[in-house]
C-alpha cells in the first residue's frame, strides 16, 4: 500500500493547478517530481497501468493543457514524425507482447513522451518561461549537489536510502569503477544521471550568457547564493563547478564525449560568422570522428602478450554484444521482438546502445525514426540560430547542442528512466521556440526578444 505513494504528486498538481495555473504546476510541482523521485517508484495496480510520480503528476496538467490550449496545438513536421514513431512503437509491441503489454506501453509513451512534449511545446510558450524552466532545471540539479557527495561516500542516494523502504525491489543501480561509487543519484544509472546533468549544465551557461546571475536572485537561489558567500568567485561560477563535479562523480565516458561535442556546436553560435565556424567544427567533427574510430580500434585490439585494461574490456563488451545480438536481430528485423521479451544472451543481458536496443524490441524502423527526429531537431535549430541577429548567444545552439550529445550519449547506454521524457520536453521546448510569433520573433523568425524579457513572474517560485 505504501507504493500509492505515488499519488501525492497528483494531488499536488492538482492544487497548484487550481490556485496557480498551470505553468506553476509545471515548475512547482511537475520538475521536481519528475526529477527527484526514480522511474523505479511505481505502484502496480492490477488490470491497469503501474504509473510512476512523474505520470501522476503530468496526468492533471495535460488535461487543463488540452482543455485550455487544444484549439492552439498544430501538426508540424515534428509531430508527424512523433506520432510515426509512437504509433509504430506500440503496433509492433502489440505484435510481439499483446494487447495488455502493449496498452500499458501506450500509456508510457503518451504520458512520458508525448506529454512532455505538449508541455515544452505549448506551456514552455515565452521566453520568461523559457527563464523559469532553465532555472528550475538548475535549482533543482543545485540542490541534488550534497546528495551526489553524500552517494560518493556511502554508495547509496540519499533518495533511495530514505523513500527505497516504500518501494521495494526498487534498485538504485550501484556500480562500482576505480574503486569509487559512479553517483546516479534519482537517475538509476550513472550515465543517464550524467546525460540529465550536462542538459542542466548547457541551460546554466544559456542563463549566464544572457545575465540572468547578474541580476538579484530570488527564493532558493538567493538562499544558495547567501550560503555560498564566502567562496570568492562569482555565483554563475560556483553552479558551474557544482554541476561539472557532479558530471566528474558519475564516471561516464559517453556523456563527456558528447557533452564535448555539444558544447563545440553550442560554442558556434557565440562567434560573429557562425557559418564558418559551423564548417569548422563540421570538419573538426569528422576528422576526430575517423581518429576517434581508429584510436578505439587499437584500443580494444591488445598486442601479442598484452593484457586489456578494464576500461578497454567496458568498451570491448559493446562491440562484441552488437556482434553476438545482430543475428536476433535480424531474425525479427521489421517488428522486433517486444519490448521485455527480446533474447538475452547470458553475461550480455544489458544492451548499452539504445538505437540498437530499439532495433531488438521494436525492429529498425524505431530507431531510424528516433534518428531522423534528432537529425531534424539538431538541423532546423542550427538553422533558427544561423538566423538570430549576432551579439547574443542564440538559444537554438544550446538546443541543437543538448541534441547532438543526447544522440552521442544514447549510443553507450539504454534510453531509460529520466532520459526519456526530458528529451522529448526539449523537442518541444525547442519547437516552441522556432514557432514564436510574439516578442521572440520578427516576421522573418529571428530573435528579437527585447531587454525586458527577464521580468519575474507575478509570485516569486520557491
Amino acid at each position: 500500500m505504501t507504493q500509492y505513494l505515488v499519488f501525492t504528486a497528483m494531488i499536488l498538481s492538482i492544487h497548484v493547478l487550481r490556485q496557480r495555473g498551470i505553468e506553476q504546476a509545471v515548475l512547482r510541482v511537475w520538475i521536481p517530481f519528475f526529477l527527484i523521485f526514480p522511474f523505479s517508484f511505481f505502484v502496480n495496480i492490477p488490470g491497469l497501468p503501474d504509473p510512476n510520480f512523474m505520470q501522476t503528476a503530468i496526468l492533471p496538467i495535460l488535461f487543463v493543457l488540452l482543455r485550455e490550449r487544444g484549439k492552439e496545438m498544430s501538426f508540424g513536421r515534428m509531430e508527424m514524425l512523433l506520432a510515426m514513431y509512437v504509433v509504430l512503437r506500440v503496433f509492433v509491441d502489440f505484435l510481439s507482447r499483446g494487447y495488455a503489454d502493449a496498452q500499458n506501453y501506450a500509456f508510457f509513451m503518451l504520458s512520458s513522451l508525448i506529454g512532455p512534449y505538449l508541455i515544452g511545446r505549448y506551456v514552455i510558450n515565452r521566453r520568461e518561461m523559457d527563464i523559469e524552466t532553465a532555472r528550475m532545471f538548475v535549482l533543482m540539479f543545485v540542490i541534488f549537489f550534497p546528495m551526489f557527495a553524500y552517494e560518493l561516500k556511502f554508495w547509496v542516494s540519499p533518495v533511495f536510502a530514505f523513500f527505497g523502504r516504500f518501494f521495494p525491489g526498487a534498485g538504485s543501480g550501484l556500480s562500482i569503477r576505480y574503486g569509487l561509487a559512479r553517483t546516479a543519484g534519482s537517475f538509476e544509472h550513472p550515465i543517464l544521471a550524467c546525460i540529465m546533468i550536462i542538459v542542466a549544465y548547457r541551460l546554466h551557461r544559456w542563463l549566464a550568457w544572457r545575465g540572468f546571475y547578474e541580476q538579484p536572485q530570488k527564493g532558493w537561489l538567493a538562499t544558495i547564493e547567501r550560503i555560498t558567500g564566502w567562496i570568492p568567485i562569482p555565483f554563475k561560477h560556483k553552479i558551474s563547478i557544482a554541476l561539472i563535479l557532479m558530471a566528474l562523480m558519475t564516471i561516464s565516458r559517453g556523456p563527456w564525449i558528447g557533452a564535448l561535442a555539444g558544447a563545440a556546436l553550442v560554442a558556434v553560435g557565440n562567434f560573429k560568422n557562425r557559418k564558418r565556424w559551423l564548417q569548422i567544427v563540421a570538419v573538426l567533427f569528422l576528422v576526430g570522428g575517423i581518429a576517434g574510430k581508429m584510436a578505439l580500434d587499437s584500443y580494444i585490439t591488445p598486442k601479442e602478450g598484452e593484457v586489456i585494461s578494464g576500461e578497454a574490456l567496458t568498451m570491448l563488451y559493446r562491440k562484441e554484444m552488437i556482434d553476438r545480438y545482430k543475428e536476433f536481430m535480424y531474425e525479427k528485423m521489421w517488428t522486433g521482438w517486444g519490448l521485455t521479451t527480446r533474447p538475452k544472451i547470458p553475461g550480455m543481458e544489458s544492451i548499452d546502445n539504445a538505437f540498437f536496443g530499439m532495433a531488438l524490441q521494436h525492429g529498425v524502423l524505431a530507431p531510424a525514426l528516433f534518428a531522423l527526429i534528432l537529425f531534424y531537431a539538431i538541423v532546423s535549430q542550427i538553422k533558427f540560430g544561423l538566423a538570430s541577429p549576432s551579439g547574443s548567444p542564440p538559444i537554438g545552439f544550446t538546443f541543437s547542442g543538448i541534441y547532438l550529445m543526447c544522440a552521442i550519449s544514447f549510443s553507450t547506454v539504454y534510453m531509460g528512466s529520466q532520459t526519456e521524457p526530458m528529451i522529448f520536453l526539449l523537442l518541444g521546448w525547442g519547437e516552441s521556440i522556432k514557432r514564436r510569433q510574439e516578442k521572440l520573433s520578427s516576421g522573418n523568425g529571428q530573435d528579437v526578444t527585447p531587454p525586458d524579457d527577464t521580468a519575474p513572474f507575478r509570485r516569486v517560485m520557491y
